[in-house]
């Protein structure tokens, strides 16, 4: 079973661990907003259910899509560089069982 990786329409920014900042522990939301994706693994690779698996870049914040499963990396549907908003779909883990 393929489960998606989605945009949602709120998240937390990733600490900054060198330039802590009191923005980046309230989460913020993607309404009318587009993020440059860029992408950690290739189709292929196996993944451990919350590994990271891309990253969005978005109001010079950097935020972490994480793998909903354990499973295999099957299809990117935003490639790295390109934009996603809220709902779009960053691609499918093919779950393992």
């Amino acid at each position: 079973m393929k489960t998606a990786i989605t945009v949602p329409d709120k998240m937390m920014p990733t600490p900054d661990p060198v330039d802590p900042c009191p923005c980046q522990f309230r989460p913020f939301r993607l309404y009318y907003k587009k993020m440059e994706i860029f992408w950690d693994k290739d189709p292929g690779e196996h993944v451990e259910k919350d590994e990271t698996v891309c990253t969005g870049e978005i109001e010079k914040k950097t935020v972490e899509f994480k793998s909903p499963c354990d499973g295999t990396l099957c299809e990117i549907c935003v490639e790295s560089g390109d934009k996603a908003g809220v709902g779009d779909v960053l691609g499918y883990i093919e779950e393992q069982l």
